[in-house]
């Protein structure tokens, strides 16, 4: 013999004096017939005095992914830029994408986790919008510092102080 589990859509608390049920349980029962309906109808007959409550929805709590928007190769290279130790942070950022490369893995969603392990170490979410102010002020300093005139040396010397972290 066939065991049916009876699906219970419909619940009684006799401490509330309450029958609830979800929202799309109450709206298929409203129509006036079929097995949701007879549930129903069945609970409200035996308890005529208790209330119709609509049971609330659990709420999913999922972290929300964090994205990148314009995080690409040319942006990872830019914003290197604007570190004291540029060469040596560009030659580990080439050293990533060859390896990667080499191994025949994705390209960039390795050479992006590089990267925000490089600069968002704490894992708090790295700050796009501001790292795309310090790009653009980099870049607004390095134009004003080649349009004023000096010897090449001076300017070199002054390009390598205009990085703004380290």
């Amino acid at each position: 013999m066939k065991k049916q589990s009876a699906v219970v859509r419909f619940t009684i608390n006799f401490i509330a004096n309450e029958i609830t049920g979800t929202k799309a349980s109450f709206d298929k029962a409203s129509k006036g017939f079929g097995p949701v309906y007879e549930e129903l109808a069945e609970k409200v007959a035996k308890h005529p005095n208790f209330k119709l409550v609509v049971k609330e929805q659990k709420k999913h709590t999922t972290k929300a992914k964090r994205t990148y928007n314009g995080m690409d190769f040319d942006f990872m290279k830019a914003y290197i830029e604007t570190r004291v130790n540029a060469e040596r942070i560009m030659s580990e950022y080439e050293a990533v994408k060859k390896m990667a490369e080499d191994s025949g893995i994705s390209v960039y969603p390795f050479t992006k986790k590089w990267f925000l392990g490089e600069f968002d170490p704490d894992k708090q979410g790295f700050d796009m919008e501001k790292a795309k102010k310090e790009i653009a002020d980099y870049r607004m300093a390095k134009a004003v510092l080649s349009a004023t005139p000096a010897s090449d040396e001076k300017n070199d010397d002054q390009t390598n102080d205009l990085a703004l972290v380290d």
